[in-house]
């Protein structure tokens, strides 16, 4: 009975010991042969055929007429790093799925020109440039892993290989992605990196400010201190935290991703958890017919960030109303009065957008910036306008030209003073309008900026990144040849907005912040650097 009870232990405790850890860092990109024909989908998507011939041929000429044979391309690559307590220790494995041993090493000999054999334990040395750093490789199971680090051998051991199903997301997207879980890396490690951040908290309370800075600028910096310190203690609390690189040959996204998890029930969870989807008062300003655009939201998320920025209002306003004549000291004091309103409602956004043309050619600029409460604003220009502006002056504004929702909205007619190009762009009878709402400031300036102004002080809050920039490229193409210049050859093909640059931040189970592009603003661009041109891809 009692070697029966035994022999039981020995089968439950002997798989837990032959398998490997859980890495704490692991990462995989897509199968090779999806990577390849995405980058040969961008390449002709911004350079034409001619491009992606080049690209073909170059691969060729370093490859063979063999290719990637070895390389099972409908796999995907994985890798993972072990971490020791001295970090110099730690190596790293990439994990590349084979066709098979004889035409794997068949590929490196092509490539590197080495032909390797393996040594008595199966394990192959990769000669390197770098004496302090090994390189070394077995074959397990279709796959081929290869270590790097100071002393990778005892990574290769079959018990310490981690099986490709422990790290391969299946329904991970992304091209490539990382992934670090803190709570897998060693103990001492991990006291390390609470001790850095304890260091580093001490050292954000220790910053001071030269000796002769102003006491405004000592307490700005002492609420950032605070910010510093807070996200400092909140970092401890981290679970995982990752990178991705995005790329959606469909859709024309091209971006860099990272993430970062909360333990749960962590304060950093809960800040995590509570971010709402990033939104703009002026994201509808962007219309179909823009020709490039902004938008904008101010990092003021923060009671720290506010609390800073308001105590340098308040220093701003007192030394410019100190130095202002008398008759513009209530108009500043309005100002900045707005000012600490808008910062501390911490939803300061702001947008912009370059529109045409219209059906005589024509352009025109709207944009509007947030400002909680204008109307004190508008009143102190209504006085000075009575009382300081010169009669010469007055005939070109119109005050009061239309309202919407109580909104007053005012003109000055300053077309006949625009240069002759400015005018063939936006007209001989052009004029600024400008509106002071509840919510913002607006402007308007183009050929029918009245209309243009009351479509605008109707727009709604909407989704929208903290910030991005869009462009219509056939739109920039034709105002580019109005402005009598040459067009890039093959530049302007597509005639819709995308975004040129974006910035996300999104909340939930992880903090995810994204940069990214659609690669559709620069289709049919490359032409212009190849030798000779290329055509422009052909539209669906």
């Amino acid at each position: 009975m009692r070697m029966r009870l035994w022999t039981i232990a020995a089968l439950l405790v002997l798989p837990a010991t032959a398998t490997a850890a859980d890495p704490p860092i692991v990462f995989q990109t897509q199968p090779v042969g999806r990577i390849l024909g995405d980058v040969r989908a961008v390449i002709k998507m911004v350079g034409g055929e001619a491009a992606v011939t080049g690209f073909t041929d170059g691969l060729k000429e370093k490859l063979g007429d063999k290719g990637f044979d070895g390389l099972d391309l409908d796999r995907p690559i994985l890798g993972y790093v072990t971490l020791a307590e001295k970090l110099e220790e730690s190596v790293g494995v990439i994990v590349i799925p084979v066709t098979g041993e004889k035409e794997f090493l068949a590929l490196i000999e092509r490539v590197g020109g080495e032909k390797l054999k393996a040594g008595d334990n199966g394990i192959y040395d990769i000669p390197t440039m770098d004496e302090g750093v090994k390189v070394q490789m077995r074959f397990e199971a279709r796959n081929v892993y290869i270590a790097i680090g100071k002393a990778p051998t005892a990574a290769l051991d079959p018990k310490s290989l981690v099986a490709p199903a422990k790290l391969h997301d299946p329904a991970e997207k992304a091209l490539a992605s990382v992934k670090v879980y803190f709570d897998r890396m060693p103990k001492e490690l991990r006291n390390q990196i609470g001790a850095a951040l304890g260091e580093l908290k001490n050292q954000l309370k220790e910053l001071k400010l030269p000796a002769d800075a102003s006491e405004p600028a000592r307490k700005a910096v002492d609420e950032l201190i605070k910010l510093g310190t807070r996200y400092t203690d909140m970092l401890q609390d981290a679970e995982s935290a990752g990178a991705k690189v995005i790329l959606d040959v469909n859709t024309g996204e091209a971006a860099i991703e990272v993430a970062l998890a909360g333990k749960a029930g962590t304060p950093l969870a809960k800040v995590i958890a509570e971010r709402q989807p990033s939104t703009n008062k002026f994201a509808g300003l962007i219309t179909p017919d823009t020709v490039a655009g902004m938008k904008l939201q101010l990092p003021f998320f923060a009671k720290e960030i506010q609390s800073a920025a308001v105590i340098g209002l308040e220093a701003g306003q007192k030394q410019l109303a100190e130095a202002a004549p008398a008759e513009f000291k209530p108009l500043i004091e309005e100002v900045f009065k707005g000012l600490v309103r808008t910062v501390n409602d911490g939803e300061v956004d702001l947008a912009i957008s370059f529109r045409g043309p219209d059906k005589d050619g024509l352009y025109t600029v709207v944009g509007a910036v947030a400002f909680e409460d204008s109307s004190g604003i508008e009143k102190e220009l209504r006085a000075l306008f009575k009382k300081e502006l010169p009669p010469m002056y007055r005939g070109i504004f119109n005050l009061d030209v239309a309202t919407v929702d109580k909104t007053n909205i005012h003109q000055a007619k300053v077309g006949g003073f625009l240069p002759p190009e400015a005018q063939k762009i936006f007209g001989e009878e052009a004029s600024l309008t400008f509106a002071f709402a509840p919510k913002g400031i607006y402007i308007a300036f183009g050929p029918d900026a009245v209309n243009t102004m009351k479509a605008a002080l109707a727009v709604k809050k909407a989704p929208s990144p903290p910030f991005e920039i869009v462009i219509n490229p056939s739109k920039v193409a034709k105002l580019i040849s109005d402005l009598g210049q040459e067009v890039p050859k093959g530049f302007g093909t597509q005639d819709k907005v995308v975004s040129v640059v974006a910035l996300s931040i999104e909340g939930g189970k992880e903090l995810r912040i994204k940069l990214g592009t659609n690669l559709k603003w620069i289709e049919g661009a490359g032409g212009a650097l190849l030798p000779g041109g290329a055509k422009p891809p052909v539209k669906d």
